[in-house]
């Protein structure tokens, strides 16, 4: 099972989508230790050509998708 995120990670991985590049400076909450750690874990990659700007992976959108869909957040 994969690991759950934390407020932080929920807030920066819902805000990025499937297409913004965000980063630490976006954000006055969430700072490089998060997504240093959303990093290691690969739920982020660095956006090419944006430095400190990162964009989600296919896993961080599947954790993001899961968790919501998880601890009921998602209604139908």
């Amino acid at each position: 099972m994969p690991q759950r995120p934390s407020n932080r990670e929920m807030k920066a991985l819902f805000h990025m989508g499937e297409d913004k590049a965000l980063g630490p400076e976006d954000f006055k909450d969430i700072g490089e230790k998060t997504f240093a750690g959303m990093l290691k874990k690969k739920w982020v990659e660095e956006a090419e050509g944006q430095p400190g700007k990162f964009r989600t992976t296919e896993k961080g959108r599947v954790i993001h998708d899961e968790e919501v869909y998880f601890t009921g957040r998602w209604k139908r």
